[in-house]
């Protein structure tokens, strides 16, 4: 392990551009649960099981607000979370005068929390909110939920989170962005993904720079494609070289 930390160190110490790639496995050390490890939600009313891709589907949304405000308010608060090393090691490895950018799937919005400054946001971020019908910014301090369990703003307006839902698009602009960011990094860290949903697990082909490393706490189908493979959990990964090689 004490050889991995020191060759991701020195990958490090020889690029300038570097993207970290991030998925919910660098957020379970906050104690936010990959989603797709939950059982979904029974519905008694109408005597329905919904799976956990299906409470976060826009159709789920449309058909049954009332359920879809629930089960996101007891799954999907992260308003407590906090950033954990993984998180922190990006934002102060900025600090240094490298250049980091953070392409993330996640919506907790703690690498916000953590400090980094050049965040491109897949799925869009948790903490942010819009109207439902025209997609104009809500304010998330004044949004509240009325008597039928659903989230409105002061105008009585439904909101929704800024959040991409299955069966919506992903942002073409973000897209764009992150393309170009890994394409033109000299060192990508690809943390806490599975690489199996799709379009997003496609941009690590994008990459053509030297370094490409795998800081996962499972086996990855990919993992061929990546000059440092480490199974691991990525918080204590990366404060360790930060520790015994970065801090002052």
């Amino acid at each position: 392990m004490n050889d991995d930390k020191e060759r991701f160190a020195d990958m490090i110490r020889n690029s300038q551009r570097i993207v970290a790639f991030t998925g919910a496995g660098i957020s379970t050390e906050s104690g936010i649960p990959d989603f797709r490890s939950a059982g979904g939600m029974f519905d008694r009313l109408s005597g329905r099981h919904f799976s956990g891709e299906e409470t976060l589907s826009i159709g789920f949304l449309e058909t049954y607000p009332q359920l879809f405000f629930r089960n996101y308010a007891a799954h999907f608060d992260f308003s407590q979370a906090l950033p954990n090393a993984g998180h922190r090691f990006f934002a102060a490895l900025e600090q240094t005068g490298k250049k980091v950018t953070v392409v993330t799937q996640n919506i907790d919005n703690l690498h916000q929390s953590a400090g980094s400054s050049a965040i491109i946001e897949l799925h869009g971020n948790g903490a942010r909110w819009r109207t439902f019908d025209t997609g104009e910014p809500a304010d998330a301090s004044a949004i509240s939920m009325d008597a039928e369990g659903i989230q409105r703003d002061p105008q009585g307006r439904m909101v929704r989170p800024d959040i991409v839902l299955y069966g919506e698009m992903l942002d073409e602009e973000a897209m764009e962005r992150a393309a170009a960011a890994i394409g033109a990094a000299d060192m990508l860290v690809v943390i806490g993904t599975s690489l199996a949903v799709y379009p997003a697990a496609s941009f690590v082909h994008y990459f053509k720079g030297p370094y490409a490393v795998l800081l996962n706490r499972t086996p990855v189908p990919q993992s061929l494609h990546f000059q440092l493979a480490v199974q691991t959990d990525a918080g204590a990964f990366l404060a360790d070289v930060w520790e015994e090689y970065f801090a002052e």
